[in-house]
């Protein structure tokens, strides 16, 4: 029978460093950061495509409504109606949606309820309809709003936490901007 004889460590040895000990759990938080990473990277560039081909859509029509106004000058004359129009459907389903860009900076800062999906479309039609009929309606604004509607909007569906939702939220102004 061989006995294996077992060293004793001497007092003065140093420890175990720390970083050896919870290598395993580094390794483990170094792939939950990539894997967020990875999640940002992927779901940012989304919803920057996404509201930048809505931006496009946007300009497009712009340019045809403004084509069209430029073709049949009357429709000028219509503005008041036009204008009864978009005011009765932001009535009845816009309500959530009236803080516009103020809306879109506060949940920027301060996080809170999602942005109504529906802000995109609304915007959108609300003004082509104003440019079509010869009124005053930013480009931006609109472009900054639909951006951040769509860009909440796959936060929201993709389960994000806050400071994701903040970057895809940021992301969605951006490709809206353009």
């Amino acid at each position: 029978m061989v006995r294996k004889s077992v060293a004793k460590v001497p007092d003065d040895f140093p420890a175990p460093s720390k970083a050896s000990q919870s290598a395993p759990s580094d390794a483990r938080a170094t792939g939950t950061v990539f894997r967020r990473l990875a999640r940002l990277v992927v779901l940012a560039a989304f919803v920057g495509v996404l509201a930048g081909g809505a931006s496009a859509l946007f300009l497009s029509l712009l340019d045809l409504a403004t084509a069209t106004r430029a073709r049949f000058e009357f429709l000028v004359y219509a503005l008041p109606i036009a204008g009864f129009g978009i005011g009765k459907l932001y009535a009845r389903y816009g309500t959530s949606i009236q803080g516009g860009n103020n809306l879109v900076l506060d949940t920027l800062h301060e996080g809170g309820a999602p942005i109504p999906t529906r802000m995109a479309p609304m915007v959108l039609v609300g003004t082509v309809l104003t440019h079509l009929f010869g009124g005053s309606a930013g480009r931006e604004g609109t472009a900054v709003q639909m951006g951040a509607s769509l860009g909440d909007a796959v936060a929201t569906r993709a389960g994000a936490d806050a400071s994701l939702r903040r970057a895809l939220l940021s992301a969605g102004v951006a490709g809206g901007r353009g």
